[in-house]
């Protein structure tokens, strides 16, 4: 408080400078929007996490693929992670989304919205683009409908999978999936 009572004496004996009042035209304007863009992106984060409780997992079976990608990227930046990117395509090169955790590591993630659970073919393809256009990324797999016993067991450490179970969990804001230590 002291510092604005001083701030505006200041002011008061140098009123007749036109660059004092620029200046402080340009200050207000740069704390403006500076306010302006924190509170657009907490009523962005808001939004995203409202989204993101108001579905649930049976509607996880209702949605495209893209869809599933779009929540699951939602999940995302509603725990945390930034920088959340959507790549899916058919060009994607293996990866749906790419994020940075909320420890600021780099995390490449894989999205599966289907009726049966992923054979490990898919999980091969992941670990393959993993090791190849996304070195050191960590790697998460998120299946709608789960995974075989023989894809988990050819994922080993390579990813962090997350199947139905989890992903409910996850949804739910009751847990999110487990990284790996640094």
């Amino acid at each position: 408080m002291v510092l604005v009572l001083l701030g505006l004496g200041w002011l008061y004996d140098h009123a007749d400078r036109p660059g004092v009042w620029m200046a402080v035209g340009a200050v207000t304007v740069l704390v403006l929007l500076a306010m302006g863009w924190w509170a657009w992106s907490r009523l962005r984060s808001a939004r995203e996490r409202w989204i993101v409780s108001r579905t649930g997992i049976a509607g996880i079976d209702t949605m495209t693929g893209r869809q599933f990608e779009e929540h699951v990227a939602r999940l995302l930046r509603a725990h945390g992670y930034t920088r959340v990117t959507t790549v899916g395509g058919a060009f994607d090169g293996g990866v749906d989304l790419r994020a940075q955790t909320p420890d600021g590591r780099p995390i490449a993630v894989q999205c599966k919205r289907w009726r049966r659970p992923v054979p490990p073919n898919e999980v091969r393809a992941f670990l393959g683009a993993l090791a190849g256009g996304h070195l050191g990324y960590l790697g998460m797999f998120v299946a709608s409908n789960g995974f075989t016993r023989e894809a988990v067991r050819e994922a080993g450490d390579g990813m962090v999978l997350v199947d139905r179970h989890e992903l409910g969990l996850w949804m739910a804001g009751e847990r999110a999936p487990r990284l790996p230590p640094r």
